[in-house]
């Protein structure tokens, strides 16, 4: 067990800092207290001054009653002094949020980041100052959950985020195999986090598509929409990420064969799927080649977001030039699993099994081996639906 004692470092001063010397494992250390001793309260370099004593006693009592419930054995006294001395109530939550959300940058995950940014924003601005984890309190999330009240999704998104920074914090500061405490308050316990609005639906009729790729493109980002707009289509409602991302190696016998970039790493099958590949986009397929990826996205736009805004750009103009509301080339997917179930009859599992969705029955789906052949059933009906035969 380590051992304290009050001591002096220096006697040869009017005035003496006061430390509390700590002899652990055959090392010792010393922590720096707010004290002073006159030189006539130090004989023979031992403090004798009994008010000073008391107040170290004090101070070492509380260290004793720190380190009770510790199995600190194997600890260096280094340990023991950086356990004693942390000052729990100064970790600023706002420092750790934005290196956490750095490395989000960092590993190219640049839309989630940009979301923790936001919501981390969000607090701030509610607070009006730099942040620390001690002031995030139950009481003062409600206040700011309230103030989100308002809102569609943020009210469910930010709380959510904010308490995810939170967990990670936990995990970077305590030490829950020694018992080391440093992050003590669990503010998130006794809330309860607002769903989200149901979000209008996102999906528009064959009708409209037919009117968009009727329209001439004359601007290359024109071009670029129309072209993966079309492919998102044949391709069931594939995200752009995927298209960004995809491996040469993934056009294997006619048929793309990939990992959804969205749940890849969330489920145990890695999100994997089968798509056959229907002759009015081959030609795109060689116009897009890339050289290092099966298409060229990722080599003429630095990261997937990017992709993705230069085509909804080029959306918006065939749309405005389409004369027809203005869609997102995200609501391609959601068109084609709407035409897929109510006007090609397709049952909900169905369709959500070929936009690669997390199916309800995964237990099951553990001992089958999957039959990939009526997706491709199913996406000719629609594509026969929305453009002919």
């Amino acid at each position: 067990m380590a051992t304290f004692i009050p001591a002096v470092r220096t006697n040869d001063r009017e005035f003496n800092t006061v430390y509390i010397r700590i002899s652990h494992n055959s090392k010792t250390d010393y922590i720096k207290t707010s004290m002073s001793i006159h030189k006539s309260g130090i004989r023979k370099g031992e403090i004798v001054d009994h008010s000073i004593l008391a107040n170290c006693y004090i101070k070492i009592k509380s260290y004793m009653q720190r380190l009770n419930d510790l199995n600190i054995e194997t600890w260096t006294v280094k340990d023991i002094k950086q356990l004693l001395t942390a000052d729990t109530s100064n970790i600023s939550f706002s420092d750790f949020a934005r290196k956490y959300i750095d490395k989000m940058h960092v590993a190219g995950r640049r839309k989630p980041a940009n979301n923790y940014t936001t919501a981390l924003n969000s607090l701030e601005k509610y607070h009006g100052r730099n942040i620390y984890f001690s002031d995030i309190t139950s009481k003062e999330l409600r206040k700011w959950i309230e103030s989100l009240s308002g809102t569609k999704r943020a009210k469910n998104m930010y709380p959510n985020l904010i308490k995810k920074l939170f967990e990670e914090g936990c995990m970077e500061y305590n030490d829950y195999d020694r018992n080391i405490i440093r992050v003590s308050n669990q503010p998130f316990r006794p809330i309860t986090i607002p769903d989200s609005d149901i979000p209008r639906k996102r999906a528009t009729d064959a009708e409209t598509i037919r009117k968009i790729f009727s329209v001439q493109p004359e601007l290359h980002r024109e071009t670029l929409a129309r072209d993966v707009s079309l492919m998102v289509l044949y391709l069931m409602g594939i995200n752009t990420i995927d298209l960004y991302k995809m491996e040469e190696t993934a056009f294997l016998n006619g048929k793309l064969c990939y990992n959804r970039s969205k749940t890849e790493k969330k489920r145990k099958d890695r999100a994997y799927i089968e798509v056959f590949v229907n002759e009015p986009i081959l030609p795109l397929f060689e116009k897009y080649a890339g050289e290092r990826r099966l298409f060229n996205f990722s080599e003429r736009y630095s990261d997937s977001d990017y992709f993705l805004t230069a085509v909804n750009k080029g959306l918006k103009s065939l749309c405005q030039k389409a004369g027809v509301q203005k869609i997102t080339v995200y609501w391609l997917r959601h068109t084609w699993a709407t035409i897929a179930q109510n006007k090609c009859g397709a049952s909900t599992e169905l369709v959500g099994f070929c936009l690669n969705h997390t199916s309800a029955h995964r237990i099951t789906e553990g001992y089958i081996e999957k039959d990939f052949s009526p997706v491709d059933v199913l996406n000719q009906t629609v594509l026969d639906y929305i453009f002919g035969k």
